[in-house]
């Protein structure tokens, strides 16, 4: 087995430390609220599949392009090592880079602050399993890993000082990039690992059962694919003029994002958001 190959199932271990099982991105809001509906029969599972699908959507328009950009700023930098490289200046430069991206996604939440706290959690929760586990591991004790780790360190440093925010999609893409694992590789992750959330949490809150929940994920492949062909491109355009004119970073489901932020005000929850 590649190592590539190897990495992506460890990161793919529902297990991972990194918050995402206290989230539900919404669903349990939109259960309360009517939006998907109590029981999702093999007769009727429209409004919940409607859900699931225009979710991704959401992720594959909004987040994935923040993991691609992040993606592509540190392999950048990482390939601009030489013989006499500055490990001080590359690592600043990265960070430079990864700060203006994550602030840029940090003000595009701003008005949810539900994702926000999923995001920021999840983020943090992943820096910190690379920074104390895979950054220790035999793989990375080459030069490229040491300068990865040098600034997953540096990462994780200014993001307790406020310096930084650390959104899940921004250290997702630099991780992915640490790791040596390929941007199409990275991008199917991210969206598998975002479905699979909801599909967990719809289990957890009773909506399906886990057996059908497996046939449910299986038939939601191809619009996994067809969203990954149609966004799989984009970055995030920090530019106001191509922001608005261009291929980048764009919110497709608003009324997904306005139930999501109805999160704090249930009654009662099971879900952190």
């Amino acid at each position: 087995m590649d190592k590539e190959t190897w990495l992506l199932w460890l990161l793919a271990d529902s297990q991972l430390p990194t918050g995402g099982f206290v989230a539900s991105a919404g669903l349990e809001a939109a259960m309360q609220a009517g939006l998907v509906r109590d029981g999702v029969s093999e007769d009727d599972p429209s409004s919940f599949l409607w859900f699931i699908r225009d979710s991704t959507s959401n992720q594959a328009c909004f987040a994935l392009p923040f993991c691609s950009q992040v993606h592509r700023l540190t392999l950048e930098h990482l390939q601009r090592t030489n013989d006499t490289f500055d490990e001080k200046g590359v690592v600043e430069g990265a960070l430079a880079d990864i700060v203006r991206v994550d602030s840029y996604h940090h003000s595009m939440l701003s008005s949810n602050k539900v994702a926000m706290r999923a995001s920021l959690a999840q983020g943090g929760g992943l820096l910190t399993l690379f920074n104390r586990g895979y950054a220790q591991a035999e793989f990375m004790a080459d030069r490229r890993g040491r300068l990865c780790a040098a600034m997953a360190k540096q990462f994780q440093r200014l993001s307790r000082l406020g310096e930084i925010k650390a959104h899940w999609p921004t250290v997702f893409g630099f991780v992915c990039a640490a790791m040596d694992i390929s941007k199409s590789h990275m991008q199917q992750l991210y969206l598998f690992q975002f479905v699979r959330q909801l599909f967990s949490a719809a289990v957890r809150l009773n909506l399906v059962g886990p057996l059908r929940a497996q046939m449910l994920q299986c038939n939601i492949q191809p619009s996994v694919s067809n969203l990954l062909r149609q966004w799989g491109h984009v970055q995030v355009s920090m530019d106001s003029i191509e922001a608005i004119f261009g291929d980048s970073a764009v919110y497709t489901e608003p009324v997904l994002e306005l139930y999501q932020g109805m999160h704090d005000r249930l009654y009662s929850r099971i879900f952190n958001s």
